[in-house]
């Protein structure tokens, strides 16, 4: 994906006015629609401040991307329920997609664009920390990193699905409940390594 954080202040500053417009003009058109031209105008910067930073457009929506949906991730409520982890995972869950879905056609654009392929892996590599360090998930997932990963693409598989699918028919069933109760009877097999 995108190039290095940059650790001087004028370059992260940059970055983020970057990002900030590839966010802005994919919450309001197609990512067909929008080109490095109109990226680096919006952001008042320069086609070669722009590759300091991204290797392409779709580079610059994925990163837009991650950069929401970290955002939605690290600002999770506590979900903490008196009758345990059951009741707490569709809560999480819950919260998660209430958070992503503010964004909903934002998060099916960047899965359209080029930087789609890209955003999936690194959001997959997100909610698997997520899913690793959660507190209210102890003892429900494995310590396992590929079967955490393995978890978390079908997370991630199954709330891009749905972001996507809600905003073209806003009937679309909340999958938070399917989502827990899978996650709860996944017993992982042992390794025989």
């Amino acid at each position: 994906m995108s190039k290095d954080l940059p650790t001087n202040p004028v370059a992260a500053r940059s970055r983020l006015a970057l990002l900030d417009a590839a966010t802005g003009l994919l919450d309001a058109r197609p990512a067909a629609e929008i080109s490095i031209k109109d990226v680096v105008s919006a952001a008042g910067m320069s086609r070669p401040t722009f590759y300091q930073h991204f290797t392409d457009v779709g580079d610059a929506f994925a990163a837009a991307g991650m950069s929401r949906f970290e955002s939605a991730v690290a600002g999770m409520p506590d979900a903490g329920h008196s009758d345990g982890v059951p009741g707490t995972v569709p809560a999480l869950f819950g919260a998660l997609l209430s958070r992503l879905s503010e964004h909903s056609l934002f998060y099916a654009r960047v899965g359209e664009s080029p930087g789609g392929a890209p955003f999936h892996a690194e959001a997959v590599r997100a909610t698997s920390e997520w899913l690793h360090r959660e507190p209210q998930l102890t003892g429900t997932v494995t310590e396992d990193g590929a079967t955490r990963e393995f978890l978390a693409a079908g997370v991630v598989w199954t709330v891009m699905r749905y972001l996507t699918e809600s905003c073209r028919d806003t009937s679309v069933p909340s999958p938070e409940g399917t989502l827990a109760r899978l996650l709860l009877s996944f017993e992982p097999v042992q390794s025989s390594e």
